[in-house]
């Protein structure tokens, strides 16, 4: 049972990734139907998770938007093969774990600055190394999403960890 739990929290980098290839397709979909309500459904309720890592993507050099949907899916699907495999692929779960906390993280403060522009008249304007956590209420989808990705790397570094007290 507890293999099974770990397992699961290990998936949290590859949700990560494929509801950012999700988004791209999501882009895609309004292109092709602007008017259908249920494909704004689906972008609107992602915009908010991954707009900030998925246009930094998108603003790399040479990668288009159908070579970042395809290198989204890849890591999806690489991360899998980590989840299922950990002791095998340790270092690799961790760089990639951490990458989709990293994006994760970016989205968030990101959030924070932007809800301290909108509500300036309110009260007073946050710092901009202000990383407080309290977008986490604003998108049920982020909250799932972080807390996910964070219990991954919670679980590399256990991984890690124990390999390095038993090597002793």
């Amino acid at each position: 049972m507890r293999i099974a739990i770990f397992t699961l929290m290990r998936l949290g980098p590859s949700l990560a990734y494929a509801i950012a290839s999700m988004f791209i397709l999501s882009m895609l979909l309004l292109e092709s139907f602007p008017s259908s309500a249920s494909v704004w459904w689906l972008h609107m309720t992602i915009l908010p998770v991954m707009r900030e890592p998925v246009y930094l993507l998108l603003a790399v050099p040479g990668i288009g938007i159908w070579s970042a949907t395809v290198l989204l899916m890849l890591a999806s699907i690489f991360g899998i093969r980590v989840a299922l495999k950990p002791q095998r692929h340790y270092r690799s779960g961790f760089i990639h774990a951490h990458l989709a906390l990293i994006a994760t993280g970016l989205t968030m403060g990101r959030a924070a600055v932007a809800q301290a522009d909108l509500s300036a008249f309110a009260m007073p304007q946050l710092q901009r190394g202000d990383w407080s956590f309290l977008p986490l209420s604003y998108s049920p989808l982020g909250t799932v999403l972080f807390i996910s990705v964070f219990l991954a790397c919670v679980c590399c570094h256990v991984t890690i960890i124990k390999r390095t007290m038993s090597s002793r």
